[in-house]
């Protein structure tokens, strides 16, 4: 028998094994694939990228603005009728002994 290559299935490696001694005599690393992207073509995902975060920048601009505003007339419904009520004196537990 003579020398044969086979292929690994677990890593993809290529093996050369001696049909008479069955025993693996060489080997040859997996190719890594090449990314297939080019510069312009990461440059326009990097444009994607950065026109994605502007746009969820702008939308928790929008939403703390909104915010503020709720809490804005929610502090000014609040303090009407804080001076609409008349001032207590607050009660205490060594009020009550």
């Amino acid at each position: 028998m003579a020398s044969f290559t086979v292929t690994c299935p677990h890593c993809r490696a290529l093996l050369e094994i001696d049909g008479e001694k069955q025993v693996v005599v060489g080997g040859k690393p997996p190719e890594e694939p090449r990314s297939g992207a080019s510069l312009e073509g990461r440059l326009e995902a990097l444009q994607k990228e950065k026109a994605a975060a502007r746009a969820k920048m702008e939308e928790a601009m929008r939403a703390e603005k909104a915010g503020a505003e709720i809490r804005e007339e929610k502090f000014r419904k609040l303090l009407e009728t804080a001076k609409s009520e008349p001032v207590t004196k607050p009660v205490r537990d060594v009020d009550l002994d």
